[in-house]
């Protein structure tokens, strides 16, 4: 347990310590803005700097895909469409438990406007048990899996029911935009094994394509985005050098004493906030993550930000929508109708989200379903770790 009399001075340092930090962040806003305005004000050195130093710097540099100067407005529409989200949650494999094993729960909403269907809101859970599953084949090798590993399934779990539900929505007779709470970007497949990440990103692919020969829309919805594709962009423009060679000419300095520090830590969503209007949406970006980069070209993940309102959203989508203009508009159009009806964050995710979570008291239900089945089957002895045992009931 906390002992608060001992952490409220270190609370009472959060407070200065925030305060020094504002004044910063304030510092780095101005200068990034000064350099966005500079940036727009000559595009096209921006983009050929861009361009010509991707492969020294040290972070992902995002392209332009439409002119950087250039918001867009989304509007409203008053049109038949159908919305799908889903969302996941998991309970994490432990040997301090009474049997090893994993569970994915996914919760999915599917909610029609302008047609007479009524909205699907369920939950699928899926149990892992059987040693293929704990202890699966990657390189000929079986790998002992860990927290990493079950939220990659998870992602792949949620796109999978994500297709699935979105295909059959079709018939419902308007057009579908099917909806990811986050990152389309699998950022972690990176930190595990080769086989299991070529593996990853083909079965990922398969699904994506699954949606574009259907012509149904995907969008990863990020809210209060701490992504600085943009900033990192203008790190590259503000750069004293010609050419940013980060490891020849910053390598022996701390990151904060790079000169193009200045305008860093920052997040996109600030950088951009001050003159995108509500309804209104930045250029699109190729992202440069090098997990992107060995995706089908017409997958590869952009993004751009959205004004819903009460804040400036991260929307990431495949590269094909954009050779689609009417497709993207009207499908931006139906994102912000859902965060307007959610009161500032999609109603569909949102509800997808509430089925999808495992609470505390579904945690324990759980194990003790477990225990009883294996009880029944004489399965003993069933019971928890000393460890855990210990940690649950103190002597004291």
């Amino acid at each position: 347990m906390l002992d608060f009399r001992k952490l409220i001075q270190q609370i009472d340092q959060v407070g200065s310590d925030g305060l020094q930090s504002t004044l910063s962040q304030e510092d780095a806003l101005i200068a990034a803005r000064e350099a966005y305005k500079e940036a727009l004000a000559h595009k096209e050195e921006f983009v050929e700097k861009l361009d010509r130093n991707a492969p020294w710097t040290w972070w992902p540099t995002a392209m332009p895909i439409e002119p950087i100067d250039k918001h867009i407005e989304v509007r409203i529409v008053d049109q038949p469409v159908t919305v799908v989200a889903v969302d996941g949650s998991q309970i994490m494999p432990s040997h301090h438990e009474i049997h090893s094993c994993f569970l994915l729960n996914i919760g999915s909403a599917i909610i029609s406007y302008g047609v007479k269907a009524p909205p699907i809101l369920d939950t699928e859970p899926r149990l892992f048990h059987r040693n293929e599953d704990l202890y699966p084949l990657v390189d000929r090798r079986r790998m002992h899996i860990d927290e990493l590993y079950v939220s990659l399934e998870r992602q792949m779990l949620e796109l999978e029911k994500l297709v699935e539900f979105s295909l059959n929505a079709v018939y419902r007779g308007a057009p579908v935009v099917a909806l990811v709470d986050g990152s389309l970007i699998p950022w972690s497949v990176e930190k595990m094994p080769s086989g299991y990440h070529d593996t990853y990103l083909a079965r990922m692919a398969q699904e994506v394509e699954k949606l574009q020969d259907a012509g149904i829309p995907i969008f990863g919805y990020l809210s209060h985005s701490r992504s600085a594709d943009i900033v990192n962009d203008l790190r590259v423009f503000v750069c004293p050098y010609q050419d940013s060679h980060c490891r020849d000419l910053c390598g022996h300095l701390n990151e904060e004493d790079f000169p193009c520090s200045k305008i860093w830590p920052m997040s996109d969503r600030m950088l951009v906030a001050e003159n995108l209007k509500f309804g209104h949406r930045t250029a699109a970006f190729q992202s440069g993550a090098s997990v992107t980069k060995m995706m089908d070209a017409k997958q590869r993940i952009c993004f751009s930000y959205l004004n819903v309102g009460n804040e400036i959203a991260r929307i990431e989508f495949p590269r094909w929508l954009l050779d689609h203009e009417e497709l993207l508009n009207n499908s931006l159009s139906a994102v912000l109708a859902q965060v307007r009806k959610g009161m500032g964050y999609p109603v569909c995710l949102a509800e997808a989200h509430h089925l999808a979570v495992i609470r505390g008291p579904d945690r324990q239900k759980f194990f003790d379903m477990i225990a009883r089945q294996l009880v029944q089957f004489g399965l003993k002895p069933v019971k928890v770790s000393p460890k855990e045992s210990r940690k649950r009931n103190s002597f004291i």
